[in-house]
């Protein structure tokens, strides 16, 4: 009888045991901006304005700095569109077709050759900042953002790491406004606040 108790005790405990809860450690980091996807292995924290949000995986495609020069240059462009909303609906050039308001309205009114003029304007531009290199492949992005051209010498006199994580926060903001501003002026039809 003391046999079959002591058996039975340890098949007992033996099934307690196996079905116990072990804890489990996880070795995988989760992104601290999206909390249940992983973290990505580039985004360290080293860059201004890292929170680790890649939700695609672009970083283990792209090389980073690519990735953080175009972040940079979308940025750049959005905040000047933004002043350029702004900045439009109260200044106009003399003429007829510069009287619009609405900045939706506005590029439609102008016709092709002004936007013609701004396109090839731009690309000249991106092509004199990169020196010719203009593709994914031979395109230098060792420095993202940084084209050697401060003819008011800041990077003297300004914290350089506070100022990227400003211009990349600020830039962030600035794509998200913009299609916010032009959406307004889909639907509303009119400019952003002045009215008609």
């Amino acid at each position: 009888m003391q046999k079959l108790t002591a058996v039975v005790v340890a098949l007992a405990a033996a099934q307690a045991v196996a079905f116990s809860r072990v804890p489990m450690k996880m070795s995988v980091e989760m992104s601290k901006s999206v909390p249940f996807l992983k973290k990505q292995p580039k985004l360290d924290g080293s860059m201004a304005g890292d929170e680790g949000f890649d939700p695609l995986g672009l970083s283990n495609t792209f090389d980073i700095n690519f990735l953080r020069q175009a972040e940079i240059k979308h940025g750049r462009v959005a905040m000047i569109a933004c002043a350029g909303v702004f900045a439009q609906m109260l200044f106009h050039l003399p003429g007829e077709m510069h009287t619009e308001s609405n900045p939706v309205d506005a590029f439609y009114k102008v016709g092709p050759n002004p936007l013609a003029q701004i396109l090839i304007f731009c690309g000249a531009l991106e092509v004199s900042l990169h020196k010719g290199k203009i593709s994914y492949q031979d395109m230098d992005c060792s420095k993202p953002g940084d084209f050697d051209w401060d003819p008011a010498n800041l990077k003297k006199t300004m914290n350089q790491e506070e100022m990227a994580l400003k211009e990349i926060r600020n830039g962030r903001l600035a794509m998200i406004g913009i299609g916010g501003l032009i959406h307004q002026c889909f639907v509303s039809g009119t400019p952003v606040w002045f009215g008609n």
